[in-house]
């Protein structure tokens, strides 16, 4: 099942764009999964193993990146080499040939972003048209974020971060706020690269706790994805699920857990989402096709 979006009147610029995707509610499947490009090594195969046999057993209408799609200085142009080593030779079964939308992560940061937003002009899956940007699928609002500006220590060192001081920090918060408040969805999730809560090696952070938690309190936002952190992981607090989805290759240990864990793994894999009307199903599928941990919320 193919997205079909249609652009509202915004220029392609770093503000974000807004895609809207008509359609009845029914039931939709994506999948989720971060931290993944290293030309197939570590796990990196054995999930693209497991994504495209689930994916040809449930159809799938897309796949969301959370970033760092490619180790270990991301891209530096649409014909660097990664794109096939990383990313078209490792995910090249037919059930994996839909739509990838994706954020920006730190990795991507140390090469050339800008390649990545241009890739989407010339691939027939890849879809990242802003450094933010938003559509609607089904009666569910995705949000994609570009969660780096707002961390302050790659602030402090810009020049390590190709053009990330270039970025209106205000603009996008202001644009996060005025997307949030507009959507008339049942659902919303929001997509970043860095966790708000995590258990693992980076630990939480602070600059999404104080600023972005209470917006996606605020607005009822049903679930928040990141990366960044090699594992699984799953949190919960006042109403909004916090998942991380960063183990599409090499997983590093669970560090800290807390309260609000529900679930914190050092295991290879990805997320799994169904939404219905009334229900969004979240689960961790392992690389032996197994459930590591299911999470369902309902309206």
């Amino acid at each position: 099942m193919k997205v079909k979006i249609k652009i509202w009147a915004m220029p392609l610029l770093a503000l974000g764009l807004t895609l809207i995707s008509a359609g009845t509610p029914s039931k939709l499947t994506f999948f989720v999964i971060g931290d993944w490009g290293r030309n197939g090594e570590y796990f990196q195969i054995p999930v693209a193993e497991s994504m495209a046999d689930m994916a040809q057993k449930q159809k799938t209408a897309f796949v969301i990146n959370t970033g760092d799609a490619f180790y270990p200085n991301g891209v530096q142009s649409i014909n660097d080499p990664l794109w096939k080593y990383a990313f078209e030779d490792i995910y090249k079964q037919h059930s994996l040939q839909c739509e990838w939308y994706g954020v920006l992560g730190n990795h991507d940061y140390y090469g050339n972003p800008q390649a990545q937003l241009d890739y989407s002009k010339v691939s027939r899956r890849w879809r990242m048209p802003s450094r933010y940007y938003t559509f609607a699928k089904d009666n569910v609002r995705f949000v994609f974020i570009d969660s780096n500006p707002f961390i302050e220590k790659y602030q402090a060192h810009k020049k390590g971060y190709s053009d990330l001081g270039k970025q209106n920090v205000s603009k996008q918060w202001r644009w996060i706020e005025n997307t949030l408040a507009k959507s008339k969805e049942k659902w919303k999730v929001v997509i970043g690269h860095h966790p708000v809560y995590s258990a693992g090696m980076h630990g939480d952070n602070p600059e999404l706790i104080n600023k972005l938690k209470p917006l996606l309190e605020k607005y009822k936002v049903d679930a928040y994805f990141a990366g960044h952190d090699h594992d699984l992981q799953h949190h919960a607090e006042n109403g909004v699920n916090y998942f991380v989805s960063g183990a599409g290759s090499e997983v590093r240990d669970i560090v800290n857990r807390t309260s609000r864990t529900q679930y914190a793994e050092k295991i290879a894999g990805f997320a799994k989402v169904d939404v219905n009307n009334d229900s969004m199903v979240v689960k961790f599928i392992g690389i032996n096709r197994n459930v590591l941990h299911s999470a369902k919320m309902v309206k």
